[in-house]
């Protein structure tokens, strides 16, 4: 596999997740709310126009997903990922179990989109930058085997093993998330009758979520030092 295919796979990749994330946000109810707001402000000379709105924004965040696609390193794509988990976000909000939001502004969650297509959504940017992380790595090998003065058949057939790996990985994230995300139910079930049985259960819940969540970040940090 050559470089060029690499970087079509990529683009195909970023842009993708990119609209992906852009539809579900112009869907949810806190954009609504926003797009409410800038409508009673210019007032209703502009509401024949606040679909061209929501469409400019996802040509925008496109725009924005190709420049960053552009620079091709793991820097930008890092950028990438923020910008689509940005648009991602009130999503989440909407399915959200506490309304945080809802207690600074006046918002009841009214999703446009079902929990089924956030958690895909969710699951596909987490996929996009999984795979775009180990791409830039295999351009990386790519150069640095040529710097050696590998030849060409030799870097494309190291190349395709590596792509073989990332499809094995994201398989198995996939599978492995579908599986958490269908067992929720009978986990959250399971977990509140065990819990009742403790003095301040949110506590020791989020007591035990802040430490899992500092090893966790330890542990990556250290892995990168390595």
């Amino acid at each position: 596999m050559k470089e060029s295919m690499l970087r079509t796979i990529e683009a195909i990749i970023a842009l993708s997740a990119t609209y992906m994330a852009a539809v579900t946000m112009v869907q949810t109810t806190l954009y609504g709310k926003l797009l409410d707001k800038v409508s009673n402000y210019f007032g209703p000379s502009l509401d024949p126009y606040l679909s061209y709105i929501s469409i400019g924004i996802i040509f925008g965040v496109l725009f924005l997903s190709f420049t960053f696609w552009r620079k091709g390193d793991e820097i930008w794509f890092g950028r990438l990922f923020n910008l689509n988990m940005l648009m991602f976000f009130p999503a989440v909000l909407d399915f959200s179990t506490f309304n945080w939001v809802g207690l600074i502004f006046d918002l009841t969650p009214i999703p446009g989109v079902s929990g089924l297509w956030v958690f895909g959504v969710g699951l596909l940017l987490q996929v996009t930058y999984l795979s775009l992380r180990y791409t830039v790595r295999f351009r990386y090998t790519r150069e640095e085997l040529e710097g050696r003065g590998a030849n060409e058949e030799d870097i494309d057939a190291v190349t395709r093993g590596q792509v073989g790996y990332v499809m094995l990985l994201v398989t198995l994230t996939i599978v492995a998330t579908s599986i958490v995300y269908v067992s929720i139910p009978y986990i959250t079930q399971f977990s509140a009758d065990w819990l009742s049985t403790l003095p301040a259960p949110h506590m020791l819940v989020g007591l035990f979520v802040v430490v899992l969540i500092a090893a966790t970040l330890i542990y990556y940090l250290r892995s990168q030092e390595d």
